[in-house]
């Protein structure tokens, strides 16, 4: 999280504390009511949820113990999701989502390694959120709107998954305003977001990223045979002659993998960015 995200949810927070107490608008949206907060309810406290994985930001606590669990998005945010790993993408959208997304980025990657905008890589990972270009697919080619649902809201009912959304980077004037900017994540607000909501593909040069190299990877690429020599590939145009990218099981493969497995198999040394 940046600092300037950090801040905003910040103040967010003590702007909502700061309506403790105060009535709550005569005419509350109807999602509202239905989580059974009402106009003569009043705001207790609000707190941040710091948890990392957790897609509320922001628990309002209610005189009647109900809760908002307010995802707070704003307008300049571009990922819903960062840096999704095997394990969860499968926890959340299921084995079968799993085959067709490598399948997808597999593909991808055999056409994008082509592009004059490629710098070298060996694996593709993935975020979900805005995303314009070459390096985005829209989200319901390989995924359905109930799958936007869990990116956006988290799966479950504790507080990591949230049950409305802040998106915007204004901050309300007053108790009235909050509840006019706050919206239920079902498939109305869902179907808002998605004409820019996309896969981000997420190509990983190892050569000048560090930390980014853990990161699970959808496709990989594998070389047409091993090397008799050690061979030092530096530059995408030499590396596309080499092999190809093939889909990825459900390992928790990663970049760093991906390079040992090229070096100690196959001969094929590609550097990596040192600390």
């Amino acid at each position: 999280m940046s600092a300037y995200t950090d801040n905003f949810e910040c103040q967010l927070k003590n702007i909502i504390a700061n309506f403790s107490q105060q009535p709550l608008p005569e005419h509350l949206p109807l999602w509202v009511r239905d989580l059974g907060i009402s106009s003569s309810n009043k705001i207790v406290k609000a707190e941040r949820v710091g948890s990392s994985g957790y897609k509320t930001d922001i628990i309002v606590h209610f005189d009647n113990h109900k809760l908002l669990k307010i995802s707070a998005k704003m307008s300049s945010a571009d990922y819903f999701g960062n840096w999704y790993s095997h394990k969860r993408l499968v926890n959340e959208f299921g084995l079968d989502s799993f085959e067709k997304l490598t399948q997808d980025c597999t593909k991808w990657a055999n056409a994008w390694i082509n592009h004059s905008n490629a710098s070298l890589f060996v694996g593709v990972s993935i975020c979900f959120g805005k995303r314009s270009g070459n390096t985005s697919r829209d989200f319901l080619d390989v995924f359905n709107p109930n799958d936007m649902i869990k990116i956006v809201a988290g799966i479950g009912t504790g507080n990591e998954t949230a049950n409305c959304l802040y998106s915007t980077s204004n901050l309300p004037s007053s108790i009235e305003q909050l509840f006019q900017i706050l919206k239920p994540i079902n498939t109305s607000t869902i179907f808002e977001l998605s004409h820019n909501f996309k896969i981000a593909y997420r190509p990983i040069n190892p050569m000048t990223e560090d930390s980014n190299r853990k990161k699970c990877v959808y496709t990989q690429f594998v070389p047409f045979k091993a090397f008799a020599e050690p061979l030092e590939v530096t530059h995408v145009s030499d590396l596309k002659t080499l092999g190809s990218f093939q889909t990825v099981e459900f390992n928790s493969l990663n970049h760093n993998r991906i390079l040992n497995n090229l070096s100690d198999n196959f001969n094929l040394i590609i550097p990596r960015k040192v600390k």
